[in-house]
């Protein structure tokens, strides 16, 4: 019996391990990614929809093709932030391999796997429409067809908010045609809450890397993780920003016993300019640089077009106020920031702040 044992051993192990992986493969999603003509060292960022569009993983290659898998929990909803800037959403299902063709220009696609090849299906069937009646009814339609689709939070998102800043009741009914299920991630919660309102640029920031005074390049959502944060946007060249950005000392000064974060994002495409520049000042805060100038995303997922301005982020990095006024932000600081739970905390001031 023992020698039976012995000699069956061997394919007994290999046939486990051979199960083991099979049961892997069928856990895992893969991607195969084709970039048209890319000859250089890329990056591509993968960020979660599901978790406000933290960043989750990157994707380094050099040529025109690279391969990436993951293990999601049945469909997870992803965006990535391809090389040249643009944005491809993608769900990422088990046991699914799927195709992501970049071309030189014109339209990304994504096939293979239900979610992704739906999603791409309406892409295309709404093209052409320009009206936000035209999208909202397509949208309906898709939710009608299959209201437990991984794909609509996404569409809501992506064409209702960022597209045609829709208006919040059109979200709702929207919403509302969803399964329960759909309805309870935390995602649609943030549609729900008022995150798609007309024309606020309330939006989360997805996939913006600053350089700081080391030059060392950051994730804009690890500059104050799970914090509110305060910005002022300026530059080098705009005198006016550049004197913005030093009145931030007055909120530190007056917030001091409130917790959140100050810090103060250069769109200046000359970091030695801009290194210059801060070495000028001694301030509390960190200093960054958007090397992306006007193309910044931050600038383009809060709706900035003019310098200077502040922005008020929740610690989800979500966009809670976008203002030229450091008037404005302070009231809403006020109204925004809890007081911190120690003893020793400062007296609240009867005045507001001086010298603005």
């Amino acid at each position: 019996m023992k020698r039976y044992i012995v000699r069956f051993l061997p394919i007994l192990i290999l046939l486990l391990l051979s199960a083991a992986a099979c049961n892997r493969n069928r856990n895992l999603f893969v991607l195969h990614g084709t970039l048209s003509g890319n000859s250089s060292e890329s990056v591509v960022y993968v960020l979660g929809i599901d978790n406000r569009f933290d960043r989750i993983d990157t994707i380094s290659f050099t040529g025109e093709r690279f391969v990436w898998s993951f293990t999601p929990d049945t469909v997870t909803p992803l965006l990535l932030i391809l090389p040249d800037g643009r944005e491809q959403a993608l769900f990422a299902e088990k046991g699914i391999e799927a195709s992501l063709f970049v071309p030189d220009s014109g339209e990304t696609m994504v096939q293979g796997g239900y979610c992704n090849d739906s999603y791409q299906a309406f892409k295309s069937a709404a093209a052409n429409d320009t009206a936000v009646n035209q999208i909202c009814a397509r949208i309906d339609s898709f939710i009608t067809a299959d209201p437990f689709s991984e794909v609509t939070p996404m569409l809501l998102y992506e064409y209702m908010v960022k597209k045609h800043h829709a208006k919040q009741l059109d979200i709702d009914n929207l919403i509302k045609k969803m399964s329960g299920n759909m309805q309870d991630c935390p995602f649609i919660g943030d549609l729900k809450s008022g995150f798609g309102a007309e024309l606020t640029g309330n939006y989360y920031v997805s996939g913006t890397f600053l350089n700081d005074t080391t030059m060392q390049r950051i994730s804009f959502s690890s500059v104050a993780e799970n914090e509110h944060l305060v910005v002022c946007v300026w530059a080098s060249w705009n005198e006016k920003s550049d004197e913005a950005r030093k009145k931030l000392s007055l909120l530190s000064e007056y917030y001091a016993d409130r917790k959140f974060t100050i810090a103060d994002i250069s769109i200046d495409t000359n970091l030695e300019r801009w290194k210059e520049a801060v070495k000028k000042d001694t301030v509390e805060w960190v200093s960054y640089c958007d090397t992306e100038g006007w193309n910044s995303r931050l600038l383009r997922d809060g709706l900035v077009e003019e310098l200077p301005v502040y922005i008020l982020f929740s610690g989800l990095k979500r966009i809670i106020l976008k203002t030229g006024s450091l008037e404005e932000m302070d009231v809403r600081l006020d109204a925004e920031l809890p007081l911190k739970e120690r003893t020793d905390r400062i007296t609240p001031r009867k005045y507001r702040i001086t010298g603005l």
